[in-house]
């Protein structure tokens, strides 16, 4: 492990569910940066397959799959445990550059000597794609991957959103943290990478679109996806809109531009339809947890199945 500012005590964390081959080399990478590695298998038992010798690589399997919320906060008690002072949380498909710790440590420092009260820091782009800013510069609604958390302001704005169950997880906490007083900082000129969803590409009369020289393509997610997208932006608005108008009116304009762009490249539009009308439904009415399986049941007879 590299040196890092101050005496903090760095220990990652990655949420596994079916775990990648590519896993191991990422872990191997990351274990240059942090002291140890928590894998939480979310009720695969998929991870300890993979044959993790090192010991700093511990790994923890839940007995069923409880969402990303549960396996990051399962991860955080471990960290904690093991001494960790900070975590960093990364989905299982992404990986941080050279020096992102030590830089990341160094602007949550620096913020702290400015007197703010940084939650966290979080890479300036994944995948390429920047990070957006907020009003007062700030982060607006980072991603999970490759944040730097302190652990004493989790401790003070609480552990992850369990019955949000997937998405929006982290940008629930980003608002939560936000009514707290905590904000997130960027760590500049860092691109984390990191695996989006897939990509349709965009055709016209059955060709590629070609706009600037490059093909052009459209966010595919599965129908079950889609219902736990809506359905759970749905609860952040209820929860947060008068409090954060204009951070959710934003945020809800481009999770509908992403949807609607789905919708106009997807082979299994009747399941997403169906998806995007339940998911309001039990947004609306506070609905958490798990999708229902009778509406995957549903979902699998009119698209993609759902895993």
């Amino acid at each position: 492990m590299t040196d890092t500012p101050t005496e903090a005590v760095v220990i990652a964390v990655i949420p596994t569910f079916r775990a990648p081959e590519g896993l191991r080399g990422h872990v191997s990478d990351v274990l240059t940066q942090v002291r140890s590695v928590v894998l939480v298998d979310d009720g695969t038992a998929s991870t300890v397959a993979l044959g993790f010798e090192d010991p700093r690589v511990h790994v923890i399997e839940l007995p069923e799959n409880g969402g990303i919320a549960k396996a990051l906060n399962v991860g955080f008690t471990a960290a904690r445990d093991a001494g960790a002072t900070h975590v960093l949380t990364l989905d299982q498909d992404s990986w941080i550059p050279d020096g992102y710790v030590r830089r990341a440590l160094a602007e949550l420092d620096s913020a702290l000597t400015r007197g703010e009260r940084p939650v966290g820091a979080v890479p300036s782009s994944a995948g390429g794609t920047g990070v957006l800013l907020d009003h007062d510069g700030h982060p607006f609604d980072p991603i999970q991957a490759g944040q730097l958390v302190r652990l004493e302001a989790y401790d003070r704005v609480g552990p992850f959103d369990e019955s949000l169950f997937i998405d929006a997880v982290d940008s629930e906490y980003t608002l939560r943290a936000w009514r707290e007083g905590f904000r997130y900082v960027l760590v500049p000129d860092t691109d984390i990478g990191h695996e989006l969803g897939t990509l349709v590409p965009l055709t016209v009369f059955g060709r590629p679109l070609v706009l600037g020289g490059r093909a052009r393509h459209l966010l595919y997610h599965a129908p079950f996806r889609t219902y736990y997208m809506v359905r759970n932006s749905v609860i952040l608005s209820r929860r947060f809109g008068r409090e954060r108008t204009m951070w959710t009116w934003r945020r809800t304009r481009l999770l509908s531009s992403m949807i609607i762009g789905g919708l106009l490249v997807a082979g299994d539009r009747r399941a997403q339809l169906l998806a995007l009308r339940h998911g309001i439904r039990d947004g609306r009415a506070d609905v958490g947890g798990r999708i229902p399986a009778s509406l995957v049941s549903r979902l699998n007879r009119l698209g993609r199945k759902a895993p």
